[in-house]
C-alpha cells in the first residue's frame, strides 16, 4: 500500500480516525438488509460491463441525502451470494454526488480521498473479504474495518491529517494524488506533469 490522502484544510487537525468516525455519525447507516434493499440504500456502479460492476461504486445517505463517498478500483458485486469483491484503489468521501449509470461519479463538495489502497479480495472470500468489509461497512455507517486495513498497513490513524507526509491539503480538496508513501512510512515526491 502506498498511500496518499488528500483533505480538505477543514479537517487538517482531524486523524483519520477522527474525521471517519464523524463522517460515519453523518451518513448513518442505509440498511440495506435482507427484506430492506431499496434503490436508496443500494448505490450504483459507473465504468463496467453490467449493472453489478464496475471502476467506482457509490453511495449517498439515504438518512440526509447528502452524506456520500465514491470508492474507485475493479469492484464486482456477485448478486448470488452478495458479496462486493476485485481490487479497491481509493475512496473519497464528502456531500453531495453527481454522475451515474452513464457518467463518471464525482462527490460535489470532497473533503478527504484515501488512494492507493490497493485492497483486493476474490470472490471465494466471500463476506471475509477486505473490499466486502470495507465497502459495506461504509454503507452501514461502520468504518472500523476501513480503520482496521489502514491500521494493518502501518498506518497511524490517530495521527493529524496535517502531521502525515503523506497527507495534502487543498482549500478546495482537489484531490489529485501528489505525494505518495510507501507503508515503512519513507516520503516520496511523484513528480505531475503540467500541460
Amino acid at each position: 500500500m502506498s498511500l496518499s490522502i488528500q483533505y480538505d484544510t477543514e479537517f487538517s487537525s482531524y486523524s483519520i480516525s477522527q474525521y471517519l468516525t464523524e463522517w460515519s455519525s453523518l451518513f448513518g447507516d442505509a440498511n440495506h438488509t435482507n427484506g430492506n434493499v431499496t434503490d436508496s440504500n443500494s448505490g450504483g456502479f459507473y465504468g463496467g460491463t453490467s449493472w453489478n460492476n464496475g471502476t467506482q461504486y457509490s453511495l449517498v445517505s439515504p438518512n440526509n441525502a447528502t452524506s456520500a463517498f465514491v470508492a474507485e478500483g475493479n469492484l464486482t458485486y456477485q448478486f448470488s451470494n452478495h458479496v462486493l469483491y476485485g481490487q479497491l484503489d481509493s475512496l473519497t468521501f464528502g456531500d453531495g454526488l453527481s454522475g451515474g449509470t452513464s457518467t463518471e461519479y464525482a462527490i460535489q463538495e470532497p473533503q478527504v480521498t484515501f488512494s492507493g489502497l490497493d485492497l483486493s479480495s476474490i470472490v471465494d472470500s466471500g463476506r471475509e473479504g477486505v473490499v466486502h468489509q470495507v465497502v459495506y461497512g461504509l454503507m452501514s455507517g461502520q468504518v472500523q474495518p476501513l480503520l482496521d486495513a489502514l491500521s494493518n498497513a502501518g498506518i497511524d490513524i490517530n495521527a493529524s491529517l496535517d502531521s502525515l507526509s503523506f497527507a495534502t491539503a487543498t482549500a478546495d480538496a482537489a484531490l489529485s494524488a501528489d505525494t505518495v508513501v510507501d507503508v515503512v512510512g519513507v516520503a516520496e515526491t511523484a513528480d505531475l506533469l503540467a500541460a
